[in-house]
């Protein structure tokens, strides 16, 4: 669920930015995730949780917060800007890299032989899209594109944006010290509230505030959907590593980077560069899912594949 609303996002600030800025995007999208974070919190029955959170757990989620919300979100929206997200997503799967070293080394985690073959799987999808793209641009972008991709300036900011969304699951993990969900979505109101406090002194910054104020009103509209449906997406994304280990969770959230070419194609035809091989890479990145999430003591595997199968590393 994280990882096909958040391509939802995705698609509708693209559709967003050819009118607007991907600063007017970052700074709208941002304070709603306060109210809709506490909503959930609410829901989850244990609201107090936002008091019981030890104070190491308190500034990592505000770490978060900034890093993730503000400026992993507007690096991801200046890629998204520069060349779509068709081109964006290969590049932002090197997220995945990330938040697996940091569980690996922080965290304890180990990666058996199926998780691997799993990750690999869903790393290869976008991979396979990516060398269709490659091929197109070769060719010259297709007449009917209405946009020209700016490459540099895209891939620069898809992969600051992969190093802070990387880093998020092992640092949510962490500060919600396997205390569940709730602690976990009182995180999220901590991030959510420090994403705002960031913003709003950026606004102080001259012409920033004039910026703002003169959004055009249909991008706006794509800009505040985006920002309510992205916290919908990280709401799930916090449960998700409260309650299961980044091995497992971070490469299924990847697949946001496939959802994404659907929702480019049904709602930004013409200001993105398609692939002809996207059912291909669906597929392979839903078996990589599969794998990952396979249990030996269900698996019907036969006792001389055990050994390397119950193979972990480190």
């Amino acid at each position: 669920m994280a990882a096909a609303t958040f391509a939802w996002t995705n698609a509708a600030v693209r559709r967003g930015v050819r009118s607007g800025t991907v600063v007017q995007a970052t700074t709208l999208s941002i304070p709603v995730g306060v109210p809709i974070f506490l909503a959930a919190l609410l829901l989850s029955g244990r609201p107090s949780m936002l008091f019981e959170l030890p104070a190491t757990s308190l500034v990592v989620f505000a770490a978060v917060g900034v890093s993730h919300f503000c400026i992993g979100r507007y690096c991801n929206y200046r890629a998204i800007n520069a060349i779509g997200n068709n081109l964006a997503g290969p590049v932002m799967q090197f997220n995945l890299v990330v938040s697996l070293s940091l569980a690996i080394v922080f965290l304890g985690e180990t990666l058996t032989a199926l998780r691997m073959l799993g990750i690999v799987m869903i790393v290869a999808g976008p991979a396979i899209v990516s060398r269709s793209q490659a091929r197109g641009r070769d060719q010259k972008v297709s007449a009917e594109l209405l946009f020209s991709p700016r490459f540099a300036e895209g891939y620069f900011f898809a992969f600051l944006a992969a190093i802070c969304y990387g880093a998020s699951p092992a640092l949510v993990r962490f500060a919600s010290n396997g205390q569940g969900l709730s602690a976990g979505l009182a995180g999220g109101v901590v991030a959510a509230f420090a994403a705002t406090m960031f913003m709003a002194l950026l606004l102080l910054v001259p012409g920033r505030w004039c910026e703002l104020r003169a959004t055009p009103s249909d991008a706006a509209r794509w800009f505040l959907s985006s920002g309510m449906m992205v916290y919908v997406s990280q709401i799930f994304a916090y449960m998700a590593v409260s309650i299961a280990p980044v091995t497992i969770t971070a490469p299924i959230i990847g697949l946001a980077n496939v959802f994404r070419l659907h929702f480019a194609r049904w709602l930004n035809p013409q200001h993105e560069v398609f692939g002809p091989e996207v059912v291909v890479a669906t597929t392979i990145s839903f078996l990589g899912v599969v794998a990952i999430s396979l249990s030996l003591d269900v698996l019907p595997v036969p006792e001389t594949w055990r050994p390397l199968l119950d193979w972990r590393w480190p």
